[in-house]
C-alpha cells in the first residue's frame, strides 16, 4: 500500500495546478486500461528511466518524447496532402534516440497484452518494429507515408480525410447564433472559457498578429478551452477560430498549447 500511495502522489504532485475540470477528464481518461494510464503518466516513464543504462549512449536526436501506439495519426499538410505520421510533438525534445523506441516498444507490449496476444507475439511485434527502423536508417533517406503511396489500414484511414474539405471541418466545429459564428462547446473537443481568459487570449493574439505581416488573418473570432489527447488534459490549452481569409471557407482553427510558449497548430 506504501508504494501505491506514493504512487499517487507522484501523479497528484505532476498534476497540481491544472485545470481541474480538464484535469477530472484526465484521470477519467487514465481509467479506461493500462495503455491509457500509460499514455497519460509519461513523467513516471521518464523519472523512472535509467540514468546510468548504455542504453542512454545512442546519438541524440529531436524525438517526440511520448511515443506510443496512439501518437501517429493522419493530417493535412500545408501543401494540403494527407499523410500518416507522428502526430503529437507535445513534448518535443533533443534526447538520446532510444528512448522514443524503448518508450513505443513498451506502448506495443501493453497494447498487445490488453488484446489478448501472447507474450511471444508481443516480443515479435517489437522486433518488426525494431527491424524496420533499422532498415530505414540503413536507407539513409528521409520518407513519408501519403495517399499515394500508402497500403492497407493505413490507406483506408487516409481516404476519409483527403476528402475532407475546411469549410466542412469549420461547420462541424461551430454555430452560428445571432449571424455570428461560434465554436461548438460540446464537452468533447472544447469546454467554455471564462471572461477573463477570454480577454487574456484575445489581447495575446492582438499582440501576437501585430508581429506578422497579415494581421487581419489571425483576428481572433472566438476561443474555448480544449480538450485532446491524455497525458496533456488540463494543460492551458485553447481552440481559436480566427477570420483567416474571411467568410466561412476561409476561417481557420488554431490550437494552441501553453500560451507563453506559442505553441501552434493550424487544422
Amino acid at each position: 500500500m506504501a508504494s501505491e500511495s506514493g504512487l499517487v502522489e507522484r501523479i497528484a504532485t505532476f498534476n497540481h495546478g491544472r485545470d481541474q475540470e480538464r484535469l477530472a477528464l484526465k484521470y477519467e481518461a487514465m481509467h479506461e486500461g493500462a495503455l491509457a494510464f500509460f499514455r497519460g503518466t509519461c513523467h513516471l516513464f521518464c523519472e523512472d528511466w535509467p540514468q546510468t543504462h548504455a542504453i542512454n549512449g545512442t546519438p541524440p536526436a529531436w524525438v517526440c518524447g511520448d511515443l506510443h501506439f496512439e501518437n501517429f495519426g493522419t493530417y493535412k499538410g500545408d501543401n494540403r496532402l494527407v499523410y500518416f505520421d507522428i502526430a503529437d510533438f507535445d513534448e518535443a525534445l533533443l534526447a538520446p534516440l532510444s528512448w522514443d523506441l524503448v518508450r513505443l516498444a513498451t506502448s506495443a507490449l501493453i497494447a498487445a497484452k490488453a488484446r489478448g496476444l501472447k507474450r511471444k507475439q508481443r516480443v515479435a511485434l517489437c522486433n518488426l518494429f525494431l527491424d524496420a527502423y533499422r532498415k530505414a536508417l540503413t536507407d539513409g533517406k528521409a520518407r513519408w507515408i501519403e495517399r499515394g503511396t500508402a497500403v492497407g489500414l493505413v490507406a483506408r484511414v487516409l481516404q476519409p480525410l483527403e476528402r475532407r474539405t475546411r469549410l466542412a471541418f469549420i461547420n462541424k466545429r461551430t454555430t452560428v447564433k445571432s449571424g455570428k459564428r461560434k465554436l461548438r462547446i460540446d464537452g468533447e473537443h472544447t469546454l467554455a472559457i471564462d471572461d477573463a481568459d477570454r480577454k487574456r487570449v484575445k489581447k495575446f493574439m492582438q499582440q501576437f498578429a501585430e508581429r506578422q505581416p497579415y494581421p487581419q488573418f489571425f483576428k481572433m473570432i472566438d476561443v474555448a478551452r480544449r480538450i485532446a489527447g491524455t497525458g496533456s488534459l488540463g494543460l492551458e490549452r485553447y481552440t481559436i477560430l480566427i477570420d483567416g481569409r474571411g467568410a466561412p471557407p476561409g476561417h481557420f482553427c488554431l490550437t494552441s498549447n501553453l500560451l507563453p510558449h506559442r505553441h501552434w497548430h493550424r487544422i
